[in-house]
């Protein structure tokens, strides 16, 4: 049976997308991610319901398109999670890039359809207007991409020192940094809390580096550390539950 739109960009949810009984999550992932990476969230039933993110080209999307502008796929994502929403409150989460694409969500459905998340979660990522002056940008070579991946120590060992399977992984990659600089920021706002969550050893959004985010919102605006590195919201068992909780 072919998937429904909202199927294809939320392919793993912890109760149906159809479910009013639960708090809905929307969670977007890092560059060089897709929506797995969350998928371990969706096992366990509890009072939330954890909706992962995929995007075209990605994961069980590969076989479409890949969008490289993130402008371009504000409409029908926004329009996905007002019909699965069903006008009940909900959550937008992100890390690292994710962090930036659930910024932008936010300000779409809020300037375009009037609609706001309960609150934003932003966690591993600088403040939407912005830049790290050390990302890898797309204009540099292959040498440069994997310096950056061996930096946020995610990818194993084996990829990295295997020059066959770094020709499948860098080209991937490499789309989602072109993804990632297609978040330029116009001066956006919006009407809803920021909670912004960062790791204790990830020098790259230190709690300073996140204060930032507090000029992006009108509302109300918090701040927790983790201990752990860049990729801290995965390595711990902990997080959903913080997650679930979060106000």
């Amino acid at each position: 049976m072919e998937k429904t739109l909202e199927e294809r960009w939320f392919p793993f949810s912890t109760y149906a997308l159809n479910d009013k009984e639960h708090k809905k999550i929307f969670c977007f992932h890092h560059a060089g991610g897709s929506a797995s990476v969350y998928r371990k969230w969706t096992f366990e039933k509890k009072n939330t319901n954890f909706i992962c993110v995929e995007l075209p080209g990605k994961g069980t999307r590969r076989r479409e398109p890949f969008v490289g502008d993130f402008k371009k796929l504000l409409d029908p994502l926004c329009e996905c999670i007002i019909k699965v929403t069903q006008g009940k409150p909900f959550i937008l989460f992100g890390h690292s890039m994710g962090a930036a694409m659930a910024f932008y969500v936010a300000e779409h459905l809020q300037s375009k359809y009037g609609i706001r998340p309960e609150k934003l979660i932003a966690a591993g990522r600088q403040a939407p207007q912005d830049e790290d002056p050390g990302e890898f940008k797309t204009y540099m070579g292959d040498d440069a991409l994997i310096r950056e991946l061996k930096k946020y120590n995610a990818t194993p060992k084996e990829i990295l020192e295997n020059e066959e399977l770094l020709h499948f992984v860098l080209p991937e990659v490499r789309k989602d940094y072109t993804l990632n600089e297609s978040l330029i920021y116009n001066g956006e706002r919006i009407d809803a809390p920021i909670y912004i969550n960062c790791g204790s050893r990830d020098i790259g959004a230190t709690s300073t580096i996140m204060q930032r985010w507090q000029t992006v919102t009108t509302k109300e605006f918090k701040e927790k550390e983790f201990e752990g590195d860049h990729f801290f919201v995965l390595n711990s068992e902990k997080y959903p539950e913080y997650l679930a909780t979060a106000g």
